[in-house]
């Protein structure tokens, strides 16, 4: 059974949502939920050192059932070998994944905002 509103899933007998009160629904369609993935509200997780790091996080956020999407600018999201000349990256994910998001990531990665290279540019300097 699922939620039409926040697409969670819950075990056969649970006929409403804990969380917003709906009444759930065998399987998602575009008919059943309130949400159509298009209209989705993407808001900024982190800013990443570079986009290998961001796609780093994007995999993991998606092994987690996170709905994501990672933001780089020109020539460097398409070699990490040339991410070490980049702005960095941001990660974004859908609002209603956001606290858990924010968790898997302090889980994996505290503060830490360059999980491949363990510091920042200014570290460096």
């Amino acid at each position: 059974m699922f939620c039409p509103v926040c697409e969670s899933e819950y075990e056969a007998g649970i006929t409403r949502c804990p969380d917003d009160d709906s009444e759930l629904v065998k399987r998602l369609t575009s008919e059943t939920t309130s949400h159509d993935n298009s209209e989705a509200k993407y808001v900024p997780l982190h800013h990443l050192g570079s986009p290998a790091e961001a796609e780093m996080v994007n995999d993991i956020l998606s092994q987690n059932d996170i709905r994501s999407v990672i933001k780089s600018g020109g020539a460097d999201a398409f070699s990490p070998l040339l991410s070490a000349t980049s702005e960095g990256a941001v990660i974004f994910v859908d609002e209603r994944d956001f606290d858990r998001a924010r968790e898997i990531y302090a889980s994996f990665f505290g503060d830490d905002t360059t999980p491949l290279t363990g510091g920042t540019p200014d570290d460096d300097e």
